[in-house]
């Protein structure tokens, strides 16, 4: 009965044993379950926090060039003839010349905090709105007295200057968003 009895606590206790070691390997397992799920939800957090930051990169991008296009648009020489040919006066001009500066500020702010490559052009624009501005005025301003404009009018002249400048550095501020857009795209870099 000795033996019978040895027996069989020897083999509750090797069960006993096996029930330790089948939990204690289950308990690891667990733990590292755990800590990889832990860690994927991590990276998940990371790729889904990295995707909306390209996106906003991506409008911002998208909403400086639409900025640009228009400022522009709105110094350009064909809008300085239609505005001349229109009869504009020169309040209705000096409104519409302070709503696109707002636009402007707009622009040179997203230039200077999120694109600092771009902002010595995003100024030289605003420079160059201002030039038009004041040689457009000017021209208003003959046209209000009866003098006759043309071609060899000083101001006329320096505001097509400035039209022409100001596009040169629009194409070459665009171009810059355009190629950050791309890089944006292809390696998802949104530092800059």
């Amino acid at each position: 009965m000795e033996a019978s009895v040895l027996a069989s606590i020897v083999a509750a206790l090797a069960a006993l044993g096996g029930v330790a070691l089948t939990a204690y390997v289950q308990s690891r397992n667990q733990a590292r379950n755990q800590t990889f799920l832990a860690f994927s939800d991590v990276e998940k957090h990371h790729r889904e926090q990295s995707a909306r930051e390209r996106v906003e990169t991506l409008n911002r991008l998208v909403a400086m060039h639409k900025l640009v296009s228009k400022i522009q648009r709105e110094f350009s020489i064909t809008t300085l003839d239609i505005l001349w040919r229109a009869k504009t006066t020169e309040d209705s001009y000096d409104a519409r010349y302070l709503e696109i500066c707002g636009e402007a500020d707009d622009l040179r702010a997203l230039a200077q905090l999120h694109e600092p490559a771009a902002c010595d052009d995003v100024e030289r624009i605003h420079g160059q709105m201002n030039i038009f501005w004041g040689n457009f005025k000017n021209l208003l301003y003959q046209c209000s007295k009866g003098e006759k404009i043309d071609h060899r009018s000083s101001f006329l002249s320096e505001a097509h200057e400035a039209a022409r400048e100001l596009g040169a550095l629009g194409s070459k501020v665009k171009r810059h968003l355009a190629e950050r857009v791309q890089e944006v795209r292809n390696d998802g870099q949104v530092e800059r």
